[in-house]
């Protein structure tokens, strides 16, 4: 099964429209929403918002389903040097916990700079960041590079930075940016990936963007077509069959 996971329905109207039927299944006390895509059985969860949500779901998935793979998506705010504008659509590479440290007189230090992995597996310590599987990256970036070109919206790569505190001004958002080199920022992320990297499960995220991490003003937001925009580039890697690469 290839099982994805949104925040919120908002983030999967779209998916939920264009794969139903579905089949509404109690998983661990989530609804599981459980389907068909091109002859592949099909898992869709809603976590709700934030990280201790999105890692009880993630594990709830994986000991219920064992999915071959986790495709995580939903809208983002894009960081102001990444280029990217509402609408457009971003491909993680890595998953980075932003604000897991401390915050001291002279700037903030990491889980690593303060010594405390948050995971630990194969005799590899994790700490603030989680990288994707490479293969899967390569797979997924050029076909969500198309679909963007054909809809006249940028696309980028790169790493994902998940925060408690959004940044809602300029200025928190500029300080995030240079701290992690980060291309946006979402609040479910790495939480994801760190269940998935203890497990072993193999992890994709796409986020469409929703806005930018400057002064916050909802006028210049666009949830819901970052939302649709995400639900496409996961339409897009369903269709072309991303477990391929898992075993690259």
């Amino acid at each position: 099964m290839i099982a994805l996971i949104a925040a919120v329905p908002l983030e999967t109207e779209l998916l939920r429209q264009t794969l139903s039927p579905w089949e509404v299944r109690q998983c661990a006390g989530y609804d599981l929403f459980r389907g068909s895509y091109g002859g592949r059985s099909i898992g869709l969860l809603h976590c709700g918002v934030g990280k201790v949500n999105a890692a009880a779901a993630t594990k709830a998935l994986i000991t219920a389903c064992t999915p071959s793979l986790i495709l995580s998506f939903g809208c983002g705010g894009a960081y102001p040097g990444a280029g990217l504008l509402t609408g457009d659509l971003a491909l993680a590479t890595a998953e980075i916990y932003g604000d897991e440290g401390v915050l001291t007189p002279g700037g903030f230090c990491d889980m690593e700079a303060i010594g405390f992995p948050l995971a630990r597996r194969g005799g590899e310590a994790f700490f603030n960041r989680f990288p994707l599987k490479a293969a899967l990256i390569e797979h997924a970036a050029p076909l969500l590079k198309t679909l963007c070109d054909s809809r006249g919206c940028r696309f980028a790569s790169g790493p994902f930075v998940t925060i408690s505190t959004c940044s809602g001004t300029l200025a928190a958002g500029l300080a995030m940016e240079e701290r992690t080199s980060g291309i946006c920022e979402n609040m479910e992320g790495a939480a994801i990936a760190h269940v998935c990297q203890l497990h072993d499960t193999p992890f994709l995220e796409v986020r469409g963007i929703s806005n930018l991490t400057e002064d916050r003003d909802f006028s210049r937001w666009d949830l819901r077509g970052a939302a649709a925009m995400a639900q496409q580039g996961v339409l897009t890697l369903l269709e072309n069959r991303p477990e391929r690469a898992i075993s690259a």
